[in-house]
């Protein structure tokens, strides 16, 4: 070998020599950086390990504790995996015993749930798919189902997931509710009373047959309408727009209104209206009901006529009454003077018969007078309407024991303090006057006894004027009241008193009535208002 040689084999062997060493130098960077790539692919894994573990935690926390009944089944409807409100629900677990989802639904959707499944295999979901299913216990339910594909890497739909509803009682309220509103809906469009609804405008909204008869107009012609303007003057829009605002306010409201109606009839209405809520609570209107009073109005006109013509009848009759009395009067006057007269020029001339005759026409005039006072007293007895005062009937009936004639044989006992009345004061001092000296004057035992007593009822007073007199029969309960009816022929007893008595407790909205037993004593009862 040349020396030449030798030098270029040296030469060679030192860029290899060179090379190597670069090349070890690469490959040691290289391992260095490989290595901390490694480490910290390492890491990621790590890393991604922990997150897969949290998220898959979370999911099996959700799948679990999810409210809802949750189901995971194949393309055939085999169950795969349910939570627990599913198992809950159905009375299956998915672990211990294999069932198809499709075998436990309704026979009679079979061919709902088929094209329910298509519409699911072409859309990927489907939502608010109802469907009974039967439990494990054989009870049905009326579910909600909410489902969707679950798809594989090559977006292949391999199984399906669903959230389930039981709505049994939910659709049971439903159809209640659908079933009260179409009732009240009946009820409402069938109502003899006119209903409308208003908006806050108070534009019609809503009428019923009833309202549309009573105005004219059809529900058509009626919705969007201001209802005031169905109102023939500019009083009565008022009168409604007042009470509009007392419905805003949140009041119920009730009055008497004109309105006109179609063919240009005006009639009386009672109108009651009351606001309208909506769900949460504001207000969005009113509603209102209307009853035709137009007749009832009449009559209340010509009853308002009526008593004004009966007023001026009875001040006629009173006056003439005191007329006829004064004139009546007059004659029997001149015949009892004319008699005094017959017997004083006669005074030793006439017999004991014609004495006695002359006593006869004495006592009967005395009646005919008194039966004529009591007749005016009768008339007079309402013709006057006083405005009712308290009136304290204790401190009456002591003023009145004063003044009565009552004998020395006969006892008055007041059981109980009298109250304080609403009354006219000189009508009920007549009253309790009448039915004590009525007493008085048919007690016949040697020691007599009245007794007056007075119970408090919830909305009136129980008077009794008890004695121990001679009694009635019963048949003449009902008679004694009615004027002119005396049972007892005694020339002071014309039949009128008991006749007042119950007039001035007509008067004072009370009744009357009584027991008794002849030879025992009669209980009077009358009632005065609170």
């Amino acid at each position: 070998m040349s020396q030449e040689d030798i030098e270029v084999y040296k030469r060679a062997l030192k860029r290899e020599k060179a090379a190597r060493k670069a090349a070890e130098e690469i490959l040691e960077q290289k391992s260095s950086e490989l290595y901390d790539i490694s480490q910290e692919l390492k890491q990621s894994n790590s890393k991604l390990h922990k997150l897969v573990k949290e998220r898959t935690t979370e999911l099996e926390g959700v799948f679990e504790n999810i409210i809802d009944a949750y189901i995971v089944m194949d393309l055939w409807g085999n169950v795969l995996k349910m939570n627990k409100a599913a198992e809950d629900m159905l009375g299956y677990t998915a672990e211990n015993q294999e069932f198809n989802l499709f075998s436990i639904t309704s026979k009679d959707e079979i061919d709902n749930i088929m094209s329910t499944f298509e519409l699911l295999m072409s859309e990927g979901n489907v939502t608010d798919f109802k469907v009974k299913l039967k439990t494990k216990k054989g009870k049905y339910l009326t579910t909600q189902v909410n489902a969707s594909l679950i798809y594989n890497e090559d977006n292949k739909p391999v199984a399906a997931q669903g959230i389930i509803r039981d709505i049994t009682i939910e659709n049971k309220y439903r159809q209640a509710i659908e079933a009260e509103k179409q009732k009240y809906s009946r009820i409402i469009a069938n109502m003899h009373l006119g209903l409308v609804e208003l908006d806050r405008d108070e534009r019609i909204v809503m009428s019923n047959q009833s309202f549309c008869k009573m105005i004219g107009y059809t529900e058509e012609e009626l919705l969007g309408q201001v209802a005031k303007e169905f109102l023939p003057s500019e009083e009565d829009k008022e009168l409604v727009h007042q009470k509009t605002l007392e419905r805003r306010a949140g009041k119920s409201t009730a009055y008497e209104a004109r309105v006109k109606t179609k063919s240009g009839d005006i009639r009386y209405w009672l109108i009651s209206g009351a606001p309208n809520y909506g769900l949460n609570g504001e207000m969005i209107g009113s509603i209102g009901i209307s009853f035709d009073i137009t007749d009832l109005k009449n009559l209340q006109l010509q009853k308002e006529n009526l008593l004004l013509k009966l007023e001026k009848s009875n001040d006629e009759l009173h006056e003439y009454a005191h007329i006829v009395s004064h004139d009546l009067k007059s004659p029997l006057r001149s015949i009892n003077a004319l008699v005094n007269w017959l017997k004083e020029d006669n005074k030793g001339k006439l017999d004991e018969v014609s004495m006695q005759n002359f006593a006869h026409i004495e006592t009967t005039l005395e009646k005919m007078e008194q039966l004529i006072t009591d007749i005016l007293e009768y008339s007079s007895v309402g013709a006057e309407d006083k405005e009712k005062t308290d009136v304290n009937l204790d401190e009456v009936l002591q003023e009145l024991i004063k003044i009565l004639y009552i004998p020395e044989h006969i006892k008055v006992n007041i059981i109980s303090e009298l109250p304080v009345v609403k009354g006219d004061g000189t009508k009920l001092q007549q009253l309790f006057q009448n039915l004590i000296s009525n007493a008085v004057k048919f007690i016949d035992k040697p020691q007599g006894l009245i007794e007056i007593n007075v119970k408090e009822q919830k909305e009136y007073f129980e008077f009794s004027i008890k004695d121990n007199g001679i009694g009635i029969e019963k048949q003449f309960h009902d008679k004694i009241f009615k004027i002119f009816h005396s049972l007892n022929k005694r020339k002071d007893s014309s039949g009128i008193g008991l006749s007042i008595v119950k007039k001035i407790v007509d008067l004072h909205e009370g009744e009357i009535w009584l027991e008794s037993e002849p030879n025992i004593g009669t209980k009077f009862y009358f009632t005065l208002k609170k």
